[in-house]
């Protein structure tokens, strides 16, 4: 599945019913979780529920069934991830929050040359930059403050997503001073686009605090706020594809650190700097890079990849003091950069595991007889169902 995003240019007429179009999705949305609020209805009885609930609302009426069905599936979502533990419950939504809404299906939308035909809205001016590989299956119309975007996802054949084998590897350790340095002594600078844009973005913070609440001049300066944000995230959008198209582009397999990021900058004095990095970003970035090219990206646990020495292996606890910039081995004379030397040790955990993983299993899978001699030797148990993994103890010959 390959994913593409294209400006769409709407008409005034046209962006009014897209804007209608968000907020009808927002009202169904609070309505949808208000009934499984207080009846418990789960998301067949909800979508059961939807052809009465359209045919009774003009609004309802004036957007595309399945727009409306995926509304429902987008609220089983959030419940789903609340139920999993890992989103908070799913909250009412206020005006303005909406800004997206999906055909589900090719039939919803066509693309007709420059045009995007949408199922209730129209024929909305399209900038197609580059040609859609595979079949359109779904359209998600995005809005992104003043600007609208269609994401359509089509699904592409696997021959047309490899390349031929190098067999490169590289290792990367993450860092806020280099984002990124390779395990080949190359290293990537940290633009910092937050900290550049930072005495901007207070001024326009302090400007909009000083607005009336609810007038325009206050509507207009959040909007130059929000502008700012957004030439910030473009900003590592674009930074990251091009490194993560550099690092899939000279190697096939790269090797990162499995850092829990989220974690991270819960705790850390460094949170502004470390989401100002993108490491997340670049790392799911390189992943599907690397497979759309044949490659793969492999993680590693970080644990000790800056006080190992990458010659000899032998751990230096010296290296816990983050001032200590070069790395020096004790045993086998080493001196190297601390941040090349953990790039190493990255490279050299990923390569070994991906050993591991491309060995057969040590202990053949074999039937256990129900009527076994306990006498005799025990029978060749599967992989995790050994004396140890059942808790007990090797037996002695």
């Amino acid at each position: 599945m390959l994913a593409y995003k294209f400006r769409i240019y709407p008409t005034k007429s046209q962006e009014r019913l897209l804007k209608e179009t968000l907020e009808t999705c927002r009202h169904l949305y609070n309505d949808l979780l208000f009934s499984r609020i207080q009846s418990g209805i789960g998301v067949w009885g909800l979508q059961a529920s939807l052809p009465k609930m359209k045919a009774e609302s003009k609004y309802l009426a004036a957007v595309h069934s399945q727009v409306l069905q995926g509304v429902n599936f987008k609220l089983d979502k959030a419940f789903q991830a609340f139920f999993a533990g890992i989103a908070g419950h799913p909250k009412f939504r206020r005006k303005g929050t909406c800004k997206s809404f999906t055909y589900p299906q090719y039939g919803g939308f066509r693309i007709d040359g420059n045009r995007l035909k949408l199922s209730k809205l129209g024929r909305v001016r399209i900038r197609l930059h580059r040609p859609i590989q595979g079949t359109p299956k779904t359209c998600t119309i995005v809005k992104d403050i003043d600007q609208w975007y269609a994401c359509i996802s089509a699904e592409a054949p696997e021959s047309n997503t490899s390349r031929a084998s190098s067999g490169r590897w590289v290792g990367v350790d993450f860092g806020l001073t280099n984002i990124a340095i390779l395990s080949d002594g190359a290293s990537i600078p940290n633009p910092k686009f937050l900290a550049n844009s930072l005495g901007k973005l207070k001024s326009l913070q302090r400007a909009l605090t000083k607005k009336q609440s609810g007038s325009r001049n206050r509507e207009k300066a959040k909007i130059r706020l929000e502008k700012a944000w957004r030439t910030v995230r473009r900003q590592r959008d674009d930074f990251a594809h091009k490194v993560s198209h550099r690092l899939t582009n000279e190697n096939e397999f790269v090797v990162f650190e499995d850092l829990k990021i989220r974690s991270m900058v819960k705790t850390h004095s460094f949170a502004s700097a470390i989401m100002d990095s993108t490491w997340g970003k670049l790392r799911q970035l390189t992943a599907y890079k690397a497979e759309r090219r044949g490659g793969r990206v492999i993680l590693v646990n970080p644990s000790g990849t800056s006080q190992k020495c990458s010659g000899c292996g032998v751990m230096n606890p010296k290296m816990k003091d983050l001032s200590r910039r070069v790395f020096e081995c004790d045993a086998c004379g080493l001196v190297l950069d601390r941040d090349v030397n953990a790039a190493r040790n990255v490279l050299q955990a990923g390569q070994e595991l991906a050993r591991v993983e491309a060995q057969p299993l040590l202990v053949q899978r074999r039937r256990i007889s129900k009527l076994a001699n306990e006498a005799k030797s025990p029978p060749l148990l599967a992989v995790g169902s050994s004396p140890i993994a059942q808790g007990g103890s090797i037996p002695v010959h």
